[in-house]
C-alpha cells in the first residue's frame, strides 16, 4: 500500500496524462479556476464519486451534504437538501449576514471526513490536474487533504506545470515527487486553423495545447465572440450552475455582449460567491467585473462592484485597502444612500475589522452617528425604520467595545421593539434574528445569564438551523457549569455545520468536567486532527492524561505539539509537568525555564519550577519562585501552602507558620492539610501546645490518613 501522495511536476502535458494514467486513478479532476470557480477540482470529484458511492452507502452523502452542496451544488439530487437558514433563504436586499472567511475551512474539512467514509469500501485513488491554476479553495482543500488523508486509503495524485508555493510544505511533508520529462512531448493534437481555435475556446480558455491560443488570436474579433457566445449558450444549457462561476462569465465578457450579458454574468457569480463565503473568487471575479464596466456612464454599477471588492477585502482580513475605496466612493456622488451605508462601513472597519492596534471605537462612533442621521431622514417608512435599527446594532457593537453594556443592550431592544412595531413580521426577518441574537450576547456579557438563554432559545427557534445559535447558547451554559445541557447544545450544533475546532474543543471539555475523560480525549484528539496546531485542545488533552495517569501519554502530546508550535510557552509547562510526574526532576525544570522564558507571566510555570526546585534540593530557589508568585496573587492559599511546605522542609518554620496561617484565612483553603502541617511545624519548635491544638483541630475535621502519627506524636492512642 502506498505510504505517501504523489506530485507529478513537469511541464510536458501527454508526459503528466502517462504519469497519471499509471495510478489508475478513480476520479480525473482539472482544477483550473477558470472552468467552475471555486472548488473546481474537489466538486468534480465529488460529481465522480457520488453516484457510484450512493449505490452503495445512501446516508453518507447526506450527513455532509452542506459541504458537498458547497463544492458541487448540481448534487442536491443525490445528497439531499442542505438545512436552510434565515441567512441562506434571505433575498439580496435583506442579506444583513456574512460568513467567516474559514467557513471554506470548515467545508474542506467536512470533505476530508466524507473521503475517509467513501474509503470504508475500499481504497481510493483521485488525481488533481491544473493544481497551479487553482482556486484558493481548491488549495485550500488539498492542503488539508494531503495532510489528513492516509494514503493508503484515499491516495492523492497532484499534478502541476511547475512549482506550487502555496502547498509547498504539503508537497515536501506527505507526497513523493516525480518529476516527468517533457520531452517535445507537445506537438499539438492534429486541429488547425478555425478548429484549433474553436478546440481552445470548448475548452474555456485552460488549453496549453501548442498553436489552439495562437489560432484563436488569429480569428477576427466578431468570430471569436460567436465562438464564445456558442460555448456559454452550451455551459447555460446543461444546468450545472457551477459554470456559471468560471467558465461563463469568461465566455460572456469574451462573447457579443461584454456591457450586458458579461455584466450580468459577473454580477451573478460575484453575488453567489460573497454569499457562500467564497471571498477570494469573488474578489477576482469583481475586479474582472470592474474592467468591463463604465464609471462614468454607470455610476450605480460602479458603486456596487467598489463595495464587493471592499466587503471581500474585509472579510479576507486586508482592511488596509478598504479605507481609500469608501473615501473614493464618498468623493464621486452626493447620495445619501451612499453615505449612509459608506459611514456605517467605516464605523465597522473601525471597531471590527481593523487590528487591534488600528481600531478606535470612537471614530466607528462618530462615523456610524453620520449613518443614522442620514436613515432617520430617508422618505420611505419602511426603508427608514430598516436603515435606522440597522445602524444602530452598529452603533451598540461600537458601546460594546467602549464598555458601555446598558447602552449597546438599549440600542439593541429598542431596534427589536421598532421593528416588531412599524414593519410586517415577514419583512427582515434574518436581521430580526440577528438583533435577538446579539441581545442574548449583551445579557451573557452583563451576567443575565436566565434572560441571555432565553434569548438564545427565541432566536433558535426563529432560526433552527443555524448553527452558531446553538454553539453560543452551548458556550454560556458551559460557563454556567452546566455540562450535560452544553454538550447536548454543542452536539445539536455538529449536525448542522461542517466541523470547526473551537466546537469539538468546546464540547471535550465539557465532557471532561462531566465525568467523561473517553469521550473529551476523543474530541481532543479529533480537534487536533483538524488542526493540529490548537493549542489549547493539546494541552487540555495532555492535562487530562496526566490526569488518568498517564504521562508517558500527557510527554508524548506535548512534544507533538512542541513539533508544531515550538514557541509555544504553555506546551513547554505541560512537558514540565509530565516530567515531574515522571520523576524527572532537572528536565521538568528545563522544561519551565524554558515555558517563562518564553511567557515570564505564566504562573504555572513559576509554581511548577519552584517544584522540581524543591525536588531537586534547590530550596532558595523554590522559595523564591513562589515569592515571585505570591507576589502577584498574595492570598492565594495554595502558593501560601506550597511556600510554607518549602521553608519547612528547608528548617524555617516560623516562616512556615506564618504562610500557613496566612492561607488559613482563605475560605478555600484546605484546612485540614494546612492545620496538619501546621502542627508539625509547632512540634518542631517545641511548640506543644500550640501543636496539640492543630493537630486535634485537624483530626476533628474528619478522616485522616495521619490519625495514628498523630496520635503518636501527641503520645496518645488512636481513636
Amino acid at each position: 500500500m502506498p505510504d505517501a501522495h504523489a506530485w507529478i511536476n513537469g511541464p510536458g502535458r501527454a508526459a503528466r496524462a502517462a504519469a497519471v494514467a499509471g495510478y489508475s486513478p478513480d476520479a480525473v479532476a482539472d482544477c483550473h479556476r477558470r472552468l467552475r470557480g471555486p472548488y473546481t477540482g474537489t466538486g468534480s470529484v465529488l460529481r465522480a464519486l457520488l453516484p457510484v458511492l450512493g449505490r452503495r452507502d445512501q446516508e453518507l452523502p447526506g450527513r455532509h451534504a452542506i459541504e458537498i452542496l458547497a463544492a458541487a451544488p448540481e448534487l442536491e439530487p443525490l445528497t439531499g437538501p442542505a438545512p436552510e437558514t434565515l441567512t441562506s433563504m434571505a433575498s439580496a436586499d435583506e442579506r444583513t449576514r456574512w460568513y467567516s472567511r474559514y467557513r471554506t475551512r470548515r467545508i474542506s474539512h467536512g470533505i476530508v471526513d466524507f473521503l475517509r467514509g467513501c474509503a470504508a469500501a475500499g481504497p481510493l485513488t483521485l488525481c488533481f490536474t491544473s493544481v497551479d491554476h487553482a482556486d484558493p479553495t481548491d488549495l485550500e482543500f488539498l492542503s488539508l487533504a494531503l495532510r489528513r488523508l492516509d494514503p493508503s486509503l484515499v491516495r492523492l495524485v497532484i499534478c502541476s506545470r511547475g512549482p506550487m508555493p502555496q502547498l509547498a510544505g504539503e508537497l515536501a511533508a506527505f507526497c513523493a515527487c516525480r518529476v516527468v520529462d517533457d520531452s517535445g512531448d507537445d506537438h499539438g493534437d492534429g486541429h488547425v486553423g478555425q478548429a484549433a481555435a474553436a478546440a481552445f475556446v470548448d475548452s474555456d480558455g485552460t488549453s496549453d495545447t501548442p498553436g489552439q491560443y495562437h489560432a484563436y488570436l488569429e480569428l477576427p474579433v466578431a468570430q471569436r465572440a460567436r465562438l464564445h457566445d456558442r460555448r456559454a449558450e452550451e455551459l447555460e444549457a446543461s444546468g450545472e450552475w457551477s459554470w456559471r462561476l468560471g467558465a461563463i462569465p469568461y465566455h460572456r465578457e469574451h462573447g457579443t455582449a461584454p456591457g450586458t450579458a458579461g455584466l450580468l454574468a459577473y454580477r451573478t457569480a460575484v453575488n453567489y460567491c460573497i454569499g457562500m463565503a467564497f471571498y477570494d473568487a469573488a474578489l477576482e471575479l469583481a475586479t474582472r467585473l470592474e474592467s468591463i464596466c463604465d464609471a462614468s456612464s454607470d455610476l450605480e454599477q460602479y458603486y456596487r462592484v467598489q463595495t464587493a471588492k471592499a466587503q471581500c477585502l474585509a472579510l479576507l482580513e486586508r482592511p488596509e485597502e478598504n479605507e481609500p475605496i469608501y473615501y473614493d466612493l464618498l468623493s464621486r456622488s452626493a447620495s445619501p444612500k451612499w453615505h449612509m451605508n459608506v459611514s456605517y462601513a467605516l464605523a465597522m472597519l473601525y471597531t471590527r475589522v481593523l487590528d487591534e492596534q488600528r481600531k478606535d471605537h470612537r471614530r466607528a462612533r462618530a462615523h456610524v452617528n453620520t449613518a443614522i442621521a442620514i436613515a432617520s431622514q430617508l422618505e420611505d417608512p419602511d426603508e427608514r425604520a430598516f436603515h435606522t435599527v440597522f445602524m444602530n446594532n452598529g452603533k451598540a457593537l461600537a458601546e460594546m467595545h467602549l464598555g458601555d453594556l446598558n447602552a449597546a443592550l438599549t440600542l439593541v431592544t429598542e431596534g427589536i421593539e421598532r421593528l416588531d412595531r412599524e414593519l410586517p413580521p415577514d419583512r427582515h426577518r434574518l436581521h430580526r434574528s440577528v438583533l435577538n441574537h446579539n441581545r442574548a450576547q449583551v445579557y451573557a456579557a452583563l451576567g443575565r445569564s436566565q434572560e441571555a438563554l432565553a434569548e438564545f432559545d427565541y432566536v433558535i427557534g426563529l432560526d433552527p438551523s443555524y448553527p452558531e445559535h446553538r454553539f453560543d447558547r452551548a458556550n454560556l451554559l458551559l460557563k454556567l457549569d452546566r455540562y450535560d445541557e452544553a454538550v447536548a447544545g454543542y452536539q445539536d450544533a455538529m449536525r448542522l455545520t461542517p466541523p470547526f475546532p473551537e466546537l469539538y474543543f468546546n464540547r471535550g471539555t465539557a465532557l471532561a468536567a462531566a465525568g467523561d475523560p473517553d469521550g473529551a480525549i476523543r474530541d481532543f484528539r479529533y480537534v487536533l486532527d483538524l488542526e493540529p496546531d490548537f493549542t489549547d485542545a493539546r494541552v487540555s488533552l495532555a492535562s487530562l492524561l496526566l490526569d488518568l495517569d498517564d504521562p508517558q501519554g500527557a510527554l508524548a502530546e506535548t512534544r507533538a505539539g512542541l513539533n508544531v508550535t515550538p514557541d509555544e510557552a504553555r506546551l513547554h509547562c505541560t512537558l514540565g509537568l509530565a516530567l515531574l510526574e515522571l520523576q524527572q526532576p532537572q528536565a521538568a525544570r528545563d522544561a519551565f525555564d524554558q515555558a517563562l522564558a518564553l511567557d515570564p507571566g505564566l504562573s504555572e510555570a513559576l509554581v511548577n519550577r519552584a517544584v522540581a526546585a524543591h525536588e531537586l534540593g534547590q530550596q532558595d530557589a523554590a522559595i523564591a519562585d513562589l515569592a515571585t508568585a505570591l507576589s502577584t496573587d498574595p492570598a492565594n492559599p495554595d502558593l501560601l501552602y506550597n511556600r510554607g511546605f518549602v521553608l519547612e522542609a528547608a528548617g524555617r518554620c516560623d516562616e512556615a507558620i506564618a504562610d500557613y496561617t496566612r492561607a488559613l484565612s482563605s475560605a478555600d483553603a484546605d484546612r485540614a492539610e494546612l492545620l496538619y502541617r501546621r502542627g508539625r511545624c509547632h512540634l518542631a519548635l517545641g511548640r506543644t501546645e500550640d501543636a496539640a491544638g492543630d493537630l486535634k483541630a485537624h483530626l476533628a475535621i474528619g478522616e485522616s490518613p495521619h490519625e495514628r502519627e498523630i496520635a503518636e506524636l501527641l503520645a496518645v492512642q488512636p481513636g
